[in-house]
């Protein structure tokens, strides 16, 4: 089935896209002879599928994991490029803003497409209501991100547009108010069970829920957190002892994984994380993959807050056999995260390893904030963030020992910390627990108040000077 949706999106991907908000159609078809049936409308919502799903990881990881004080990256030409993250000095011009900008308004512009064009093309109502209420699903998702990133942002909401006609930046309540109105319309209709990569309810409520935890809305995020627990379908990872294992690609076809981003072994398809993140000469367990000269790098501080029993530390490594079969030992800040495990058939820097939007895991912890939020420290919350702990096999916390909404609040983080490094997580929780700058502060950063949003790209501002500048920057 994964084989089956990464390739569709793949080949099925219009030859037309949204370059800074104008259309631009790179084919021969046209609305005279295309449009016209279900399998078309289907190439359409795949298309908007595949710029979000088929996105380069590595910029990502980098704004989302690097200033949050756990990692670094060093060597090669991607140390350039992530140097502004872990010195806070980062600026409207630098690349990654642009990339994801026109990454998200590529995957807007085509649900747009899907929701002006679909409607009209005569098919069973059923089929047609899925597609459309992916369109708004995968539309609402890119604004989340973007929202993320940069703010509220301008937005929109057809496909047709023009130089003359650029739109201003939203309200955060009006962009707020668009996201949940879409993932609220989408969860009515999507299916419960779909395939691989594939939106669903649960993941439609699953990202209300995160939406609403990251506005503080802490009833709301509650809610439908249960919604997403009522539905029976997901559970926490049990293929393995060792939690570590939840990432191998032989274990991704589990209940945790809510919406994923797919991956295959081949150009194009593939991960390329653990390229990134072994170290030089590394000996390879499977066929022979690339070994990138830039190294993402984790602080040995972070690896010992792990307790020794936790099985999440098993995805780190200290020491490594090197292709003459020397073992070699890792010093100082030099540990490597193998959480996205080798694929052992994969060659070449294309791997196989699935790639978790939403799991169920941040699911029950997302919960678990909300309840001590609203009513303080409580038996649920508890129980919820011992789920967790279980699965990783470390002791239970008790309630006893975490009588103040505060404690419980910070065994929460830690243990989202230790659940959900290199997931893209880290940066939007440090920010939502208020620590994000004043923690960069404590390891000697200048860091700015402003810096819990990065700039609008300059390139976008040049293009549309309606676009007001986030505070603080040029």
């Amino acid at each position: 089935m994964k084989r089956f949706i990464i390739l569709s999106l793949a080949a099925l991907t219009l030859a037309c896209n949204k370059s800074k908000l104008d259309e631009t159609v790179f084919s021969s078809l046209g609305e005279s002879n295309f449009y016209k049936n279900q399998a078309e409308a289907n190439s359409l919502v795949n298309a908007a599928y595949s710029s979000e799903q088929l996105r380069a990881f590595r910029n990502y990881f980098v704004v989302d994991e690097i200033p949050t004080g756990t990692v670094y990256d060093r060597a090669g030409g991607l140390e350039a490029l992530a140097k502004p993250f872990e010195n806070f000095t980062w600026d409207a011009t630098h690349s990654f803003f642009s990339g994801f900008w026109k990454t998200h308004y590529t995957t807007i512009y085509r649900a747009n497409l899907v929701l002006d064009k679909v409607p009209a093309i005569e098919f069973d109502a059923t089929a047609k209501n899925v597609i459309l209420a992916e369109a708004r699903f995968l539309r609402a998702s890119a604004y989340v991100i973007l929202n993320d990133l940069f703010g509220p942002v301008p937005l929109i909401t057809s496909s047709v547009s023009s130089i003359s006609d650029r739109p201003l930046r939203a309200t955060k309540e009006e962009l707020n108010n668009f996201i949940i109105s879409e993932f609220i319309a989408a969860a009515e209709v999507l299916p419960t069970v779909a395939l691989k990569g594939k939106a669903t309810k649960g993941a439609a409520y699953a990202q209300l829920a995160k939406f609403y935890l990251n506005l503080k809305d802490w009833q709301h995020a509650s809610e439908y957190a249960q919604k997403v627990i009522d539905l029976s379908v997901y559970a926490l990872f049990d293929g393995s002892a060792d939690r570590s294992e939840l990432f191998n690609p032989l274990f991704e076809s589990n209940r945790e994984f809510i919406y994923i981003r797919p991956h295959l072994s081949q150009a194009g398809l593939g991960d390329n994380y653990i390229s990134h993140a072994a170290p030089p000469n590394y000996k390879w367990q499977g066929g022979v993959k690339d070994n990138y000269a830039t190294q993402f790098k984790t602080y040995t501080s972070f690896y010992n807050s792990f307790a020794d029993n936790d099985t999440r530390k098993n995805a780190f490594i200290t020491q490594y056999y090197n292709n003459n079969n020397v073992l070699v030992q890792l010093g100082t800040d030099d540990i490597r995260n193998f959480k996205f495990k080798e694929d052992l058939i994969a060659t070449g820097p294309n791997s196989g390893n699935d790639f978790p939007v939403i799991r169920y895991a941040d699911i029950l912890l997302a919960k678990a904030e909300a309840l001590n939020e609203l009513n303080g420290p409580n038996a649920e919350s508890i129980d919820l963030l011992n789920q967790v702990r279980r699965k990783a096999g470390i002791e239970d916390l008790l309630l006893a020992d975490l009588s103040a909404k505060d404690n419980l609040r910070n065994a929460i983080f830690r243990e989202r910390t230790w659940e959900f490094v290199a997931e893209e997580l880290h940066r939007q929780d440090q920010i939502r627990q208020g620590v994000f700058i004043r923690q960069a502060r404590d390891r000697g950063i200048e860091a700015k108040d402003y810096q819990v949003l990065f700039p609008i790209p300059k390139s976008e501002i040049d293009i549309n000077p309606k676009l007001e500048q986030n505070p603080g920057y040029n």
